[in-house]
């Protein structure tokens, strides 16, 4: 009883402060349709749902939320799914209402990260785009290329030969471009350090989270391509590829050379051997150990990884005899 009581109270002036802006001009922005009634009215905060008070949008992306959405006061961004379940008046139905709001916090969250490039080391060579923006101790060395509407985050470190496409962010506290970890054994068993040179190229509209290592390539560059997304402590080993439209979870790592097709899901905490090839469309289980190459659109869990349904069906055997060993 006692911590609910603290967590409404925490939750007092819980929300995101907007300048008041009508909610027909939010759906012009960024789609959907909006009740007759509601059209003019003004929205000035975006709050949870728990929290949200008369003049609120709040959003309801789910069912398990509906009973406490129709007692709401707020404005509601309804999922088009949900619409025929919630009475006319106070919706913004949007087929993809997850994405509209995404689309709403992330005006509001440019006006949040200024550009503090005075605070960052930016050496003489490198080329920065005059609207990116770079948090305080960032460091972009020389030969590296920040492009258009880049967000390189506070202690980020950009190396040379690091190309970032339009719209970039890198996380803070990011390592991009640093030589890889790559050893030749030579006489005695000796240990040679591979320089890894070939740079990184990200292309545009990528995201790489706070915490994030990404290799340089050997000879060629590490590849990120368009659209992938990287969340945080993801390690990117030299040479690798990650496909367009990839969504990485926190704590995965790629060793070398490892290819990974587009739109692949990776689950929080998979590893990858080198050079293993990833099919465009795969689902990486968190927590799988994958040691072979994985075929396009394949579900697999587990270590070794294997499709997903055998995992299971091995983990309930293994289940069924140690309780009968009992």
């Amino acid at each position: 009883m006692e911590a609910g009581r603290l967590r409404r109270t925490a939750l007092i002036g819980v929300g995101i402060a907007t300048p008041p802006v009508p909610l027909a001009a939010l759906a012009e922005r960024h789609g959907g349709d909006v009740d007759a009634a509601a059209r003019s009215s003004l929205v000035a905060r975006l709050a949870p749902l728990e929290a949200a008070e008369a003049g609120d949008l709040t959003p309801l992306l789910a069912r398990r939320y509906l009973a406490r959405a129709l007692t709401s006061p707020a404005w509601l961004l309804v999922d088009a799914s949900l619409a025929p379940d919630v009475p006319a008046g106070r919706r913004w139905v949007h087929p993809h209402a997850a994405w509209a709001l995404a689309g709403v916090l992330g005006e509001l969250e440019a006006e949040r990260f200024a550009d503090r490039r005075r605070d960052a080391v930016i050496d003489a060579g490198a080329h920065v785009a005059a609207d990116a923006r770079i948090g305080a101790g960032a460091v972009i060395m020389a030969g590296a290329r920040v492009g258009a509407g880049c967000a390189i985050e506070p202690n980020a470190v950009v190396y040379p030969k690091v190309t970032l496409g339009a719209r970039v962010r890198v996380g803070a506290c990011a390592v991009v471009g640093r030589p890889g970890f790559g050893f030749a054994v030579g006489p005695g068993g000796d240990l040679r350090r591979m320089p890894q040179l070939g740079g990184v190229v990200v292309e545009d509209d990528v995201d790489i989270g706070p915490l994030c290592t990404v290799d340089a390539g050997t000879l060629g560059p590490t590849v990120i391509a368009r659209g992938a997304r990287l969340d945080a402590h993801v390690h990117v080993g030299h040479n690798v590829e990650i496909g367009q439209g990839t969504l990485v979870a926190a704590q995965s790592g790629f060793a070398g050379s490892v290819k990974v097709g587009s739109g692949v899901r990776v689950g929080g905490q998979a590893g990858f051997a080198d050079h293993v090839r990833i099919g465009p469309g795969a689902q990486i289980a968190a927590k799988a150990g994958v040691i072979g190459d994985i075929r396009e659109n394949t579900v697999v869990a587990g270590y070794p990884a294997i499709e997903r349904g055998r995992w299971l069906r091995g983990v309930a055997q293994m289940l069924r005899v140690s309780a009968r060993r009992k």
